[in-house]
């Protein structure tokens, strides 16, 4: 997450909200933002975790969710999918070429 935090600024000029979501309950996703220095809301799926159900993103026999990033338009239509287990680097760096992408092609 901090790699959205470094480009956050990107972000905004991009014209695009950054939320992250957590299969921790709220206080752990709270100190998760407090240590990290997020300037983004951090949004809890716990307990029922039907958010990350919902994108097929869950993993029951590990209780876990498999690190991914979802590129929503404003209408809610999902314009990509970034996933990778080990480098959020690659989430944020897609992601905003993508939503910059996107944002260019509304001017």
């Amino acid at each position: 997450m901090g790699a959205f935090r470094d480009a956050y600024e990107e972000f905004q000029k991009a014209n695009t909200e950054v939320l992250g979501i957590s299969i921790d309950p709220w206080p752990a996703a709270g100190i998760f933002v407090k240590n990290l220095k997020l300037p983004f809301p951090m949004l809890s799926d716990w307990p029922q975790n039907e958010v990350i159900k919902a994108y097929d993103v869950w993993h029951p026999e590990r209780y876990i969710a498999r690190r991914s990033t979802f590129v929503i338009d404003k209408e809610g239509i999902i314009r990509g999918v970034i996933e990778s287990e080990t480098d959020m680097t690659i989430h944020s760096r897609d992601s905003l070429r993508i939503v910059q992408e996107l944002e260019a092609g509304r001017t």
